[in-house]
């Protein structure tokens, strides 16, 4: 028989550690994009206005998918380092935690912006109707061209274009919310599922 060469062979048996030091590179270039981009979104932080935090958290989840795979990544290049590996599938875990958490404050900040919303929108329209009740009451102060059917008409058309502006304001707050709890649901359970995978990983 031929015998393969050392050369070749020697090649061969590097071929998964260059393998999983391309994935160590590539998954530890997203992550430190992943988090200058958060870092950059976060500042100036105003973390009491519900809207602002609405507003980074679904930048948070729409851009996390480059998280999840960095973090895929930079596991798979840490197969052969069990210290790393452990690190690396904790931090898996715990930010998957987080994630999840952060779904339920994005619950609570869906519904309180859809509240103020509701609440502006009624605003707005009481006040209207308040000035067309005055002028109602008030013939002689209408102008030449202005009747009280008109202003009737005019009080019907508000309260139609309120109403469709609330459930405009519905759909639109409740759809923002939804999606960002799915994604960033999906992100976390990958996250708690690296985390599992990399420590059964490292017991074998």
């Amino acid at each position: 028989m031929t015998s393969i060469p050392a050369s070749m062979s020697g090649s061969g048996a590097s071929r998964p550690e260059r393998t999983r030091g391309i994935c160590q590179i590539v998954g530890l270039v997203c992550l430190f994009g992943f988090g200058l981009n958060m870092l950059v979104l976060f500042l100036p932080p105003q973390i009491g206005d519900a809207a602002w935090r609405i507003g980074f958290l679904q930048q948070f989840g729409d851009r996390s998918l480059v998280l999840l795979i960095g973090a895929a990544l930079t596991i798979t290049g840490s197969l052969d380092s069990r210290r790393w590996l452990r690190q690396l599938s904790l931090f898996c875990l715990f930010l998957g935690g987080i994630y999840l958490i952060t779904c339920l404050l994005v619950v609570k900040d869906t519904l309180s912006l859809r509240q103020v919303a509701l609440n502006n929108i009624s605003a707005q329209e009481t006040q209207v109707q308040n000035e067309i009740r005055n002028a109602q009451s008030n013939p002689a102060a209408l102008g030449e061209n202005i009747t009280l059917e008109d202003l009737q008409q005019a009080s019907q058309t508000l309260s139609g274009q309120a109403t469709i502006a609330k459930q405009a304001a519905q759909t639109t707050v409740l759809k923002t919310g939804i999606t960002n709890v799915i994604n960033l649901v999906a992100v976390g359970l990958g996250l708690i599922g690296l985390g599992r995978y990399g420590l059964s990983t490292r017991q074998r």
